[in-house]
């Protein structure tokens, strides 16, 4: 018996949303980094972040601590670990390319693409650092992780959020990246993610018409890269996801209204406009991975082996 085709919308969707963030991220190196207002905005934020005192900054400044090179490393390798003791070596590749590509187009754009000078007067002049590599290996070593696990990842998923969340809060708090900077990383991160799934999802289902047209039959049925999606999945999702679009449009609209022209020296307009641009890093993480859960496409389900004859 073959197995089903997995449809076609969810790997189009997927490469429908890679595009979109690509170009997010490419708008928004030419407002924050390329002109006077976006610098300012920068700026403001920044100087809000580094005034901030509560518990917000307290814990994002322990995550950002956090990663580490040990961290990292033990991250990719309980990734590798869980992916290995589900019999699922294929997915190492995709998620190989996942995190190497996204690190590698920060870095890319970061020393190559983008340059960085002061436009304004109370900008301070630094090299550029849009997008945040801090951010982008966070969030990339988090979401390999929730993609190699099975029934975890819906516990991993908003856990994943929130470490990134806090850690990309944590380079502005410490005063190492500006706000635009971990939106930026989260877009690469994002456009990276579901331009994997997006491949991935188009060979599962170039395997599975393949194997429905020589009418092999198979096991149990798997999704790749993960397992199969759960009630429990759709739930998550679509609580992440409303999460998300609450921070962004709670973000945008305060950001929206801060008055102008922008007073550098304002602690209390530097203060809405950071806790405004973490609610803006926090709905798009949370959005983000609502989209990795539900655009995972159904795997190709594997050959049956035969048992060995003693």
């Amino acid at each position: 018996m073959s197995a089903p085709v997995p449809s076609l919308a969810r790997p189009l969707l997927s490469l429908l949303t890679a595009a979109v963030c690509a170009v997010a991220v490419w708008l928004l190196a030419r407002a924050a980094v390329g002109t006077a207002s976006g610098q300012r905005l920068d700026q403001l934020i920044l100087s809000g972040a580094e005034a901030h005192q509560g518990r917000l900054s307290t814990y994002a400044e322990l995550a950002v601590g956090s990663v580490s090179t040990p961290v990292i490393a033990g991250i990719l390798a309980l990734t590798v670990m869980l992916v290995l003791l589900r019999r699922r070596p294929t997915t190492l590749f995709p998620l190989g390319v996942l995190v190497l590509g996204a690190n590698l187009t920060t870095q890319v754009i970061k020393h190559v693409l983008v340059t960085r000078e002061a436009l304004g007067p109370g900008i301070e002049i630094t090299p550029n650092s849009f997008p945040s590599g801090h951010t982008t290996l966070a969030a990339t070593a988090m979401v390999a992780l929730v993609l190699a696990t099975g029934r975890a990842r819906v516990v991993l998923a908003p856990l994943g959020v929130l470490w990134t969340l806090a850690a990309g809060v944590g380079t502005l708090v410490v005063g190492w990246h500006r706000p635009s900077d971990v939106v930026g990383a989260i877009g690469v991160a994002a456009a990276w993610t579901c331009l994997v799934l997006a491949l991935d999802g188009l060979h599962t289902r170039h395997r599975a018409r393949r194997e429905a047209a020589t009418g092999r039959r198979r096991s149990l049925a798997r999704r790749a890269p993960g397992s199969p999606r759960t009630a429990a999945d759709l739930v998550v999702a679509l609580l992440l996801g409303v999460a998300g679009v609450a921070g962004l449009a709670y973000g945008a609209m305060q950001l929206a209204g801060l008055g102008l022209p922008l007073d550098l020296a304002d602690t209390a307009q530097q203060l809405e406009a950071f806790r405004a641009t973490a609610a803006v890093i926090g709905g798009s993480t949370a959005a983000w991975m609502a989209l990795v859960l539900g655009l995972r496409t159904p795997g190709v389900p594997e050959t049956a082996m035969p048992e060995r004859v003693p």
